[in-house]
Parts: structure tokens; sequence; C-alpha cells
């Protein structure tokens, strides 16, 4: 905890939650989650201040906001307010900066070191929907295809490194078929923001409960990729004959 030295009395007296804030690696170009300082006038007078800043030698890539008032305007005694920041690193690599906050405490002004690491822009890998259940399905027959759209929501092109398989106790009961902008057969490339369609059909051959994987093998963090299938096969049903 960072805190002003005033003295108690009628003076101001700064608390800040944190002196410091860590934030997670972050991809270049894009901004983190918000982290927050809460900011406290622990003591018995107003406390003014006159101006919360970023400096640094990379101020440019931490953004902060805030609801304290600033003077004229005053927090006061055993009130507090919210400074939140954000990471938006514009470079790579480990870059840091400060919050400071000016008022009218001793030790003004007090100061929040920042530091963030910045990676590279890469591709990033999510699925809609994220698993395809099929339901029940007569033994022998097969569903309509239903497709699941692959997506490159990251910064860098997606590198798909082998054939898009099914694995799995009853992957051969599940099959791949072509749907409506197809992700190609083999390896390929999906430019970033971008998105094919995997469709898969249902065609149990045993009965039960099925379940497989669709599996795809990439450059993006997590790879091997997996979705989930299931399915279910049901007896089939026999239709009466008619009397001739």
């Amino acid at each position: 905890m960072a805190t002003g030295y005033g003295v108690w009395g009628a003076e101001p007296q700064i608390t800040l939650s944190a002196n410091q804030l860590i934030f997670p690696a972050q991809i270049q170009e894009t901004a983190s989650a918000q982290q927050m300082v809460v900011v406290t006038n622990s003591g018995e007078a107003d406390l003014s201040i006159t101006g919360i800043t970023i400096s640094g030698g990379n101020s440019a890539d931490f953004v902060q906001t805030n609801n304290c008032p600033i003077a004229p305007g005053a927090l006061a005694p055993r009130t507090r307010c919210e400074i939140r920041v954000t990471f938006s690193p514009t470079v790579t690599g480990t870059l840091s900066a400060a919050v400071n906050v000016a008022d009218n405490a001793s030790g003004s002004p007090q100061s929040i070191g920042l530091k963030g690491t910045s990676t590279a822009p890469g591709p990033v890998v999510s699925f809609a929907p994220a698993s395809l259940a099929f339901g029940n399905q007569p033994q022998g027959s097969s569903s309509a295809a239903l497709g699941i759209a692959l997506t490159n929501a990251g910064s860098g092109t997606l590198n798909i490194n082998s054939e898009i398989s099914i694995n799995g106790v009853a992957g051969g009961e599940f099959h791949i078929q072509t749907v409506k902008n197809n992700c190609p057969s083999g390896t390929f490339q999906l430019a970033p923001k971008t998105s094919c369609y995997i469709g898969v059909e249902f065609a149990p051959t045993t009965l039960g409960v099925k379940s497989a994987q669709i599996l795809i093998v990439d450059d993006a963090p997590g790879s091997p990729h997996a979705i989930e299938l299931s399915g279910t096969a049901t007896p089939q049903q026999n239709i009466p004959k008619s009397d001739p």
C-alpha cells in the first residue's frame, strides 16, 4: 500500500490501494482488461487533486480514466475515487510508465508504477458454436450436415498445418462434409478476421451414445484445437407394410 505522509488532523492524506500495476502479456495493438487503483482521502481535510497523468518512456502505451474530482473539486475526508488503467501496447517488448497524482497531500505527486509485456500480433482460433450435438439419429442413416465456423480472431495469419480430422472412439461415425464457404482440405492459411466452415454429419453404425472430436493442428496458441461432437444412435423404426 502506498501512503502519502500527511499530518493527521486538519490535513488531507492520500492512500492508494496499490503502488504498482503489472499487466499480463498483451498482443500489440490490442487493449487489455482494465486494472484499478482506489484513491482514498484518509485524512481530516479535503483532498484537492490538481491532475492525474501518465508519464514515462512508454506513456503512450497505457491509458487511464478516473472518477476523481479535479480541482476546484475536492475529495472529502474518508471518501474514495478510482483510477482505471488499460494497457494498449503499440510496440512489442517490456513496457513501463507511471500514473502520477498531483494533490495537496504530503508526498505529492504520488506515483503508481505501470508495467506490461507486449507480444507480436498473431493468430487466435475461435469456434462458433463451440461444439456440435446431433441428438437422436436412426442407426444406419445419416443426419443433415451441421456447420461450425472456424475463425481467425487474431491479427496474424493462421496456418492450418494438417488435414482437419475427426478422432475419438466413435470417430468413424462422424464425417466431414462440404458446406458453403467450406474450409479447404489439407494445409491452408486463414487471414485475420476471416472464417471458413467445417461441415459434419452423424452417420451411426451401432446403437448408443456417441462422441468424437474434430482436431485442428495450427500455429495459434492452444493448438491442437478440438471441437466436441456428440449424438445418440437409435434403432431404426420399422414401417408396417400395407396389406395387398
